[in-house]
């Protein structure tokens, strides 16, 4: 069998039961044999696919293999297939639970947990709570740690016996989403590469690096490849030549602006927290006006810019928050209704000359400022431009560079503009929202909105829905920023890739103990 053929197999067993392993396994019965149903399918979906000969993946050698710091998408795989977390993110950022074994809120800002004791590094030795202490204390204090916006509502990290402290500065009541942190052993940050405890470790054959399967991994036997080489290269350009070349098994590409690479003949992608959106100046008239916010959300249309912009790697959305709570009035695109609002808002067409009216003196005019290195979101805001020009709303689109940009938002001088925020797997968008936010960039100040940010980060359980609810529906009758899309993260490979495959946003290779050979 070629190894293209069964690397096309081997995927196929990939997440069959995903939808089978929940977030701490008290769904889990015995059917009879002695095992709970997960494993007996566990099993069952090992026994039906093929191992791969080879598997190739490139290996960054300016970046290194730091799972706290390295930034390169190449080695963020092989970080991924190195290191396990706490919780990893599934298909709709729900944290699901991997070294971690309980998380207890004790008080409004504190939190107990406890991690798993059947866990091993690469090395032989347990996994402590000291260790999970040392990572996350270097993932929010170290200064080259990718970490530190995302653990910033942390105070301290202490442990005592086997029971994990985390105090927090402010109320978080989804903590668990923002502790996707790889583990790694105490005192080995400053390794080649780190001792971790995931399903393969890096060695050295040949003189050459490459993965060997962790035989004591706690998910089990790996039989996907018994060996995955590691090709070095000096960039990311250098990772899209090898795979254009045919030489390389899977390629990670993570920002929408960069072009698919050429040998990648199959492909997939996976969401991401990387909101695009419009910011709007709330203190400037008419834009002070909820209903002229919520009309300019009205008229644009997400889906077609993302088929035409984003070539389908994002994912529409009005709302910052995934999953969108349900029964909740959502601003899409509607052409009718959005001028509907703007007349409720005295702005329409005054004199018949086909654009609308501020005043029988002013034409409603909108002015859209971007950086102008980013061509994507310049195509973007022209596909915009020809919505609201179409509908009467005069509008100019103006490319700025970047320091250009930072001062038309420092001085508060602008009307709109196209902005990128990466944000965390709680769906905090109080930066951009909040009267205290540093990326609050016209001051805007809403009441309810407030009261609706507090509750979503200090809801409780019970109260989740409710909040969540409570937060969309504020945001939408408010419209404070102007979602577009969710950007996508692509996949390539010169292999077919299944239907089955369905990489989680933080783990790619989720699933891969069912890639057993046969």
């Amino acid at each position: 069998m070629k190894a293209k053929y069964k690397l096309a197999a081997a995927l196929a067993g990939l997440l069959l039961l995903v939808g089978l392993i929940g977030c701490d396994g008290s769904n889990n019965t015995d059917n009879g044999s002695g095992q709970s149903d997960d494993e007996t399918a566990v099993g069952q979906a090992a026994d039906n696919v093929q191992a791969v000969d080879s598997f190739t993946l490139a290996y960054n050698e300016t970046d290194g293999l730091d799972p706290l710091a390295c930034t390169s998408p190449e080695n963020q795989l092989i970080v991924q297939l190195c290191f396990e977390s706490l919780f990893v993110l599934d298909s709709e950022f729900q944290p699901q639970k991997v070294l971690c074994d309980s998380l207890e809120q004790t008080d409004s800002r504190a939190y107990t947990l406890k991690i798993r004791s059947d866990i091993k590094f690469h090395s032989g030795q347990t996994v402590t709570p000291e260790d999970v202490v040392f990572s996350l204390n270097s993932a929010r204090l170290r200064e080259d740690s990718t970490y530190q916006d995302q653990l910033a509502c942390i105070s301290s990290v202490k442990y005592s016996g086997d029971e994990i402290y985390i105090a927090l500065n402010r109320e978080n009541s989804n903590l668990a989403a923002l502790l996707d942190v790889p583990i790694l052993r105490k005192d080995t940050d400053e390794d080649e590469c780190p001792d971790g405890s995931g399903p393969y470790q890096v060695a050295t054959s040949d003189g050459k690096k490459c993965l060997l399967p962790f035989e004591q991994w706690s998910g089990g036997k790996i039989g996907f490849c018994e060996s995955i080489s590691l090709l070095s290269v000096s960039d990311s350009a250098g990772a899209q030549n090898l795979l254009n070349s045919g030489e390389l098994s899977l390629l990670m590409q993570t920002e929408a602006e960069q072009t698919p690479a050429q040998g990648g003949t199959h492909t997939a992608s996976v969401p991401t927290t990387r909101l695009h959106y419009l910011g709007v100046n709330c203190d400037m008239e008419p834009f002070d006006d909820a209903d002229v916010r919520t009309a300019l959300s009205m008229l644009l249309d997400r889906e077609s810019i993302v088929q035409t912009c984003f070539a389908g790697r994002a994912d529409a959305t009005s709302l910052p928050i995934v999953p969108a709570p349900k029964d909740v009035e959502i601003p899409d695109y509607n052409r009718e209704k959005a001028l509907e609002l703007l007349e409720d808002a005295n702005i329409y067409d005054r004199d018949d000359d086909g654009f609308l009216d501020v005043s029988r003196s002013r034409q409603f005019k909108v002015e859209i400022i971007y950086n102008e290195k980013y061509s994507t979101k310049g195509a973007v805001l022209q596909q915009y431009a020809e919505t609201l020009t179409e509908v009467g709303i005069l509008t100019e689109i103006k490319p700025l560079a970047f320091e250009e940009c930072q001062r038309e938002l420092r001085n508060e001088s602008f009307q709109l503009y196209y902005g990128e925020y990466k944000m965390t797997a709680d769906f905090d968008l109080s930066s951009l929202i909040s009267v205290q936010g540093e990326r609050n960039f016209s001051g805007y100040y809403d009441r309810d909105m407030e009261d609706a940010i507090e509750w979503l980060a200090s809801y409780e359980q019970e109260e989740k829905q409710d909040a969540q609810e409570e937060y969309a529906e504020c945001f939408a009758e408010q419209t404070p920023i102007i979602p577009i899309a969710f950007e996508r993260t692509l996949l390539s490979s010169t292999d077919a890739l299944p239907e089955q495959f369905n990489p989680w946003p933080d783990q790619i290779f989720h699933g891969i103990e069912t890639w057993s050979a046969s």
